[in-house]
């Protein structure tokens, strides 16, 4: 039996297969063909179109106008460099104008400031003035009225004839310098009020001095009494000047 089945078709079994004139000599057996194996539809594989040879705006040979001529050529751009130079310059002058201006401003304030400060210095040197003048004169003050005061509490402590004399005497001496001395200095506007107190009580105690030591030189009691009375009256009044020079200098 053969391997083959389409063989065995056509050769029936128990035909002699192993000779060559044999096989040749016996007629064959007509036999249907076999059907064909089914054929099954396989889907192809995707495959991309091709891209084509030419872009589709070159595919198609654009025809020559009969008038046609080449472009012009592009004119050379001589307006960009004066342009551009004018326009750093505007660029630098501008800048130039805006620190001119800064410049110019800041001159203004400098010399705002300058002017303020000069009349602070002119306004802190009137009072530096005043100052050293009202110090001059509480000086002066302070010697003098220490003195005065001093003179009329001995006046008045005084029991004897010889303590009172010189006391006396001493006291008018003292009150006169004090009026030369206040005729002399600079009295400040500030205390102009108070100095003109003192210096009526000074005018006051003055005579009331002279009047007692002439009652004292004459043994006038009435002259004593009275230059006592007045002597006491002008250095009360020298006291309320005391205490308006005070509330003026606070």
């Amino acid at each position: 039996m053969s391997l083959n089945p389409e063989v065995d078709q056509i050769l029936p079994l128990g035909q002699p297969t192993n000779g060559a004139d044999d096989r040749v000599s016996a007629p064959l057996a007509m036999v249907a063909p076999s059907p064909a194996p089914p054929v099954f539809a396989v889907a192809p594989a995707y495959e991309p179109p091709a891209p084509p040879a030419a872009a589709p705006w070159q595919s198609a040979p654009i025809a020559p106008e009969a008038n046609w001529s080449p472009a012009p050529a592009r004119k050379s751009r001589a307006w960009i460099v004066p342009v551009a130079i004018v326009a750093v310059g505007l660029v630098a002058s501008g800048t130039l104008g805006y620190l001119l201006y800064t410049t110019t401003g800041q001159r203004d304030t400098a010399r705002h400031q300058l002017a303020s400060t000069q009349a602070t210095l002119a306004d802190t040197d009137k009072q530096l003035a005043a100052r050293k003048a009202t110090a001059a004169y509480v000086d002066m003050y302070v010697q003098n009225s220490g003195r005065v005061t001093t003179d009329y509490e001995n006046v008045v402590a005084c029991s004897s004839y010889i303590t009172c004399r010189t006391t006396a005497q001493d006291a008018l001496t003292n009150m006169k310098a004090f009026q030369s001395a206040r005729a002399s200095s600079s009295v400040p506007p500030a205390l102009a009020s108070a100095d003109s107190q003192i210096g009526d009580a000074l005018s006051a105690g003055i005579a009331a001095d002279q009047e007692l030591i002439t009652g004292m030189d004459t043994n006038d009691k009435t002259k004593i009494d009275e230059g006592f009375k007045k002597l006491d009256q002008a250095f009360l009044s020298f006291a309320k000047a005391q205490a308006a020079l005070g509330s003026e200098l606070v």
